[in-house]
């Protein structure tokens, strides 16, 4: 399952002292589960009159870029961080177009897409200290999606070209946005995320109509990952600055740690599947499995990150969607009857 087709359904001394004090609070209250207590919460919001939310990436300075809606009636892309709190960051004109904030990298610059004129088309848009950018599309095209970005600002995603369907594109502030075409005699792609080598994860089709989770690098192209054994279809969701690939093979989410070798994830008990949306430089990967949010690890494999809060949070956690190095999750979840983005810091200080 990829990213698009899942979306359609906090001065750093003070944070630390707070985050110290939150925890040990945690532990007192619910001390015969303290073994458990592995993250605080924070309520990322809505803006005012909106009832949803929701976190797609995470920076290493945990701030978190995604979406937030008005009313009910609108969405717009948000930055969310300590301590000015959500930030709308506007669409392309006029006010009552959608947008969403999908990727974000070191310096708070953030990719997604905004819809523009009056039949609500899309387009990939930037954001940086000077506002939105519109990247347009590739030559021809009228639809484009920007899903991740690095930290050297390149960008990739998705875009049609007028005489063909959505291929994967990388965008550059010098080159523009340049077509990186499909898997061999494939006719659609996507680019889902990239890392800091320009390395880009996604998935496409080939030439016999199968669907593969792909990396495309500058030396070898676009390639096609291995699936799991007996599996068909896959989604390259995330990449780390190792190559490393997370996403979904048939129905279980996945870790490529090359072209040709890939690690069944597993489901949470009772799930029966799952996809993974993010991974760090540790490999830690989240996702969603059963729709509960997840953390693999090599050591402690998937765990149901509703057993690592407080057990009186109000949280429902339903789909992690990016991870730091400092471990800081982020995604969405219910709390009191409403969809609400949420940011897990971990109580223990796991350093760099």
């Amino acid at each position: 399952m990829s990213r698009a087709e899942h979306r359609m359904r906090t001065d750093r001394s003070r944070r630390a002292s707070f985050q110290l004090a939150i925890c040990a609070l945690a532990i007192v209250i619910v001390a015969p589960l303290a073994a458990a207590q592995t993250y605080t919460i924070a309520d990322l919001g809505e803006f005012p009159g909106g009832s949803d939310s929701e976190g797609f990436a995470i920076n290493f300075f945990g701030q978190v870029a995604g979406y937030a809606d008005f009313n009910g009636n609108s969405s717009h892309a948000a930055l969310w961080s300590v301590p000015t709190g959500l930030r709308d960051l506007g669409a392309i004109p006029p006010e009552k177009n959608f947008s969403f904030a999908e990727g974000i990298n070191l310096y708070g610059e953030m990719a997604g897409y905004s819809t523009y004129g009056e039949i609500q088309l899309g387009h990939a848009v930037r954001w940086d200290k000077q506002g939105l950018h519109d990247l347009g599309t590739l030559p021809g095209g009228r639809l484009s999606e920007a899903m991740g970005i690095n930290d050297i600002g390149q960008i990739t995603g998705f875009s049609d070209s007028g005489t063909a369907e959505p291929h994967t594109f990388l965008w550059t502030a010098s080159k523009g946005m340049q077509d990186l075409g499909t898997l061999p005699g494939g006719y659609y792609s996507q680019g889902l995320a990239i890392n800091l080598q320009g390395e880009i994860a996604g998935y496409s089709n080939d030439g016999n109509g199968l669907w593969w989770a792909t990396l495309w690098t500058r030396s070898a192209g676009m390639q096609a990952l291995v699936n799991l054994p007996g599996e068909t279809g896959g989604s390259g969701n995330a990449i780390n600055n190792l190559g490393h690939v997370a996403g979904g093979s048939g129905s279980y989410a996945t870790l490529w740690t090359s072209v040709g070798q890939v690690e069944d994830l597993g489901a949470l008990p009772g799930a029966g599947w799952s996809s993974a949306f993010a991974l760090n430089d540790r490999d830690e990967v989240v996702g969603w499995s059963g729709y509960s949010a997840f953390l693999w690890t090599e050591a402690g494999g998937m765990q149901d990150l509703n057993d690592l809060i407080p057990p009186n949070s109000g949280w429902t956690l339903t789909a992690a969607n990016g991870i730091n190095l400092l471990g800081q999750i982020t995604g969405y979840g219910d709390i009191h009857g409403q969809t609400h983005a949420f940011l897990l810091t971990p109580c223990t200080d796991r350093g760099q």
